[in-house]
């Protein structure tokens, strides 16, 4: 199929950044202490996990960028770097907890269908896509900026910047993708929402 070797090598890359974003993380909790960075731990695991139980993708995406889009999309959050003393705040730990939730959420809705690359593992429609088509994506950004809240420094700002430019990337390389398929369509004009509720 084309664009297989790329989405093989977006994969190996992805899991081999995971690894060590866990093994990275496990020792900036244990000296910062901030419970609310284990989202960032939980889903690498969950990722992991569902990249091996997947279902083989019905389309792929043919162009490389496109898998550039999404490798950095995923792995610019691996690059946040907690600040040790840096007081918390309420708000960027409801923006951490909330974010987790749809991302958690939008797990369980794929199951098998989750995907790192621009492809097509069959249309989902239900749980928190029911609200938006790109939940996952949405529970990206709200836990990223309460991490950011909670961890400012100009460098987590750049690294925020980046992780959410090249996600809005993923996405309309996604939907470029996902919108071949006729069920998607009829989705989508029901779903209006791409990212945000009420705004875009």
């Amino acid at each position: 199929m084309q664009g297989r070797p790329m989405a093989l090598l977006t994969d190996t890359c992805f899991v081999v950044l995971a690894l060590y974003f866990i093994y990275t993380y496990i020792h900036f909790f244990s000296t910062y202490q901030q419970p609310q960075t284990l989202f960032f731990f939980i889903y690498q695991i969950a990722a992991l996990i569902l990249l091996l139980i997947r279902k083989n993708a019905v389309v792929l995406s043919s162009r490389p960028i496109e898998y550039v889009y999404a490798l950095v999309g995923l792995g610019a959050a691996l690059l946040f770097r907690p600040i040790a003393g840096y007081a918390g705040s309420a708000m960027g730990m409801f923006f951490e907890v909330v974010g987790g939730f749809f991302v958690l959420g939008a797990f369980l809705s794929l199951n098998r269908s989750f995907g790192i690359a621009p492809e097509n593992r069959g249309v989902k429609s239900m749980g928190f896509y029911r609200i938006i088509r790109h939940p996952m994506y949405f529970g990206y950004v709200l836990a990223e900026t309460g991490f950011v809240i909670n961890n400012f420094s100009c460098y987590n700002l750049i690294v925020f910047a980046l992780a959410v430019s090249f996600t809005r990337l993923r996405l309309q390389a996604e939907e470029r993708v996902l919108r071949k398929d006729r069920e998607y369509q009829e989705y989508a004009q029901k779903t209006r929402w791409k990212l945000i509720p009420l705004i875009f």
